[in-house]
């Protein structure tokens, strides 16, 4: 109870509050899109829009936990070609760096800023070719991508990123659908190296083998729903639905509501064990001149816990450490509160708070907090400092984690 308690008061003492619940969330969960496309027509695939002829960013970071620290700098630079109107080429290069600061003992070292060895790297994180014809829309190549169990959640020295082969059609400005396969994963969620592309099941944990998938996205109004359809053979079957309801009543004030669906179930040799997930949640936000409060909830009833992803994942209640997915037991449920606050056009403010536990509290019952500044300069620089604290009501050991990154982009 201390870090609900705590929450409390900083909800007396902070207020009031801005945080975004994930990374690129303006908007909370709001469905996977756009194409960005010149003519800014409706996908649900997040394709970035490319930058003729170059640009990129210059990141620097450091991330302290309990035992370990580390300092890096990174960035990426990037090239698009456009061939004619059908063909487009992408190249980029992306890096994390060590300037030489941190320790010597790799035990001490925070791992998620550098390769499996602690070392700085250097990758060629996107190699694409976009193809456009029409209604019709394809990336074949190492890009990034935004899924609800697959996505580039970047929130240390590079995003993760994806070798995938998508194509996407916009059958009206409001229904967009898709399919694709995406085999490998970089990046420092991607279960093994960041500096190395996997195949989506080891990332998972499991054997080598790239993931089939299928997409459905609505879009009209105050009212956005996509469908998403997984098979990774021989690991599980995945199917995940969301529907978002949002409308700004007034200058000061709009509202967001939300559902989401979450089904799993083991396939093939079952490379992962078994899997049987229901996940069902729910999220709230009002918000009132710059002031946004938010609650949401998910309930996994399935007879396994709740589905993992390569990357951030797609649950309401997602937090910088926590989410559904880590529970360990049961019949897993999580609460967040957050309370947001945009201070003016360059500095948010936020303070979240999370509960994630199991039918059977020995099992798994823990809190967290997070309290966080952002800072925005335009599309020139941006910046977070945020610092996450997890209480473990079990026997199980606190954490602490203090994370600053700023970039620059050019």
């Amino acid at each position: 109870m201390r870090i609900i308690f705590l929450f409390l008061i900083l909800l007396n003492t902070v207020l009031p509050v801005y945080a975004h619940i994930q990374e690129h969330e303006e908007q909370i969960k709001p469905g996977y899109t756009p194409f960005l496309q010149e003519e800014e027509v409706f996908s649900s695939v997040n394709f970035l829009k490319d930058q003729i002829p170059c640009n990129g960013y210059v990141r620097a970071g450091y991330i302290q936990t309990d035992h370990s620290s580390a300092t890096a700098l990174g960035g990426a630079v990037g090239c698009a070609y456009q061939l004619n109107s059908v063909i487009k080429t992408h190249l980029s290069l992306y890096a994390s760096w060590s300037p030489g600061v941190n320790s010597e003992n790799d035990e001490n070292i925070q791992g998620e800023f550098f390769n499996s060895k602690q070392d700085s790297y250097l990758i060629v994180g996107e190699a694409y070719l976009t193809l456009s014809y029409e209604q019709f829309h394809a990336r074949l190549g190492r890009q990034h991508f935004d899924s609800p169990h697959i996505d580039s959640d970047d929130l240390r020295m590079i995003p993760n990123l994806f070798e995938a082969y998508l194509l996407d059609t916009h059958v009206s400005d409001e229904l967009a659908m898709g399919i694709g396969f995406v085999r490998e994963a970089a990046g420092w969620e991607n279960g093994a190296n960041a500096s190395q592309f996997v195949s989506i099941g080891e990332a998972l944990g499991g054997e080598s083998s790239g993931a089939w998938l299928s997409w459905l996205s609505y879009q009209h109004d105050i009212i956005s729903s996509d469908s998403w359809f997984y098979y990774i053979p021989d690991h599980l079957t995945q199917f995940y639905s969301e529907f978002i309801m949002s409308d700004e009543l007034s200058a000061d004030f709009s509202y967001r509501l939300g559902l989401q669906y979450d089904w799993g179930k083991d396939a093939g040799n079952a490379k992962l064990g078994r899997v049987d997930a229901h996940t069902l949640g729910i999220l709230s936000a009002i918000t009132w001149s710059d002031l946004t409060l938010t609650a949401a909830y998910n309930k996994n009833f399935g007879n396994t816990g709740a589905l993992a992803s390569v990357g951030g994942g797609p649950f309401f209640t997602s937090v910088e450490d926590q989410m559904l997915d880590v529970v360990e037991g049961v019949d897993a449920e999580s609460i967040l509160l957050s309370v947001e606050y945009h201070l003016n056009d360059f500095v948010d403010l936020g303070v979240m708070a999370g509960k994630f536990s199991a039918s059977n509290k020995k099992d798994y019952n823990k809190e967290e907090l997070n309290v966080f500044i952002n800072f925005n300069w335009g599309e020139i620089v941006d910046a977070e400092v945020l610092y996450a604290v997890v209480d473990d009501l079990t026997p199980g050991p606190d954490w602490h984690q203090v994370r600053a990154i700023v970039t620059y982009h050019y």
